[in-house]
């Protein structure tokens, strides 16, 4: 190879790389900081945005099962995954949501990947088998290979509703 090729080549690459690292992050994507005002249910947050709005945040990719729908008893185990997005996004929590797509659903909710202190609270509601995945429409998003990864060991381990309720995660036995 030449060394003109061969320069042509490391910069190539020198530069596919410095792009890479450039690129933002997840975390870094578009978005916003807001406070946490409560946990909905394990998979709705209430969130006051820095001009003390409070909106309703619907974590992307998760579903979990209901524990406040209007006229219906809680499901197996929605008592339980209200209680974890309770302990992962604490009121008064800084949570960082972060945009991946459309920014709202056809309830109105912001749509939002959310971080506490870092965590990712939809892979930690999965880890936990307090939540499985929700592609709206088949839809997909960033991180996908990961929730598949963390859905299916929670699965195998039996944890959460996957061992409470035979990963039924809509039906009415509590």
């Amino acid at each position: 190879m030449s060394p003109t090729k061969a320069t042509r080549r490391v910069l190539a690459t020198t530069l596919a790389l410095l792009a890479c690292l450039a690129a933002p992050t997840i975390a870094e994507a578009a978005g916003f900081t807001a406070t946490v005002a409560y946990a909905v249910d394990g998979d709705t947050l209430r969130v006051r945005e820095a001009d003390g709005d409070l909106i309703y945040v619907r974590l992307i990719g998760i579903d979990s099962p209901e524990s406040v729908k209007p006229n219906t008893p809680p499901e197996c185990g929605g008592e339980d995954a209200s209680r974890s997005m309770d302990q992962l996004a604490p009121e008064g929590a800084k949570v960082r949501l972060v945009f991946d797509g459309e920014r709202e659903d056809n309830f109105g909710r912001t749509l939002a990947h959310a971080y506490v202190k870092g965590r990712q609270l939809e892979l930690a509601q999965l880890r936990g088998g307090w939540a499985e995945i929700y592609r709206y429409h088949d839809r997909t998003f960033r991180g996908l290979a990961r929730y598949y990864s963390l859905q299916d060991q929670a699965k195998a381990a039996g944890r959460g509703v996957w061992g409470q309720c035979g990963g039924d995660f809509h039906s009415g036995r509590n």
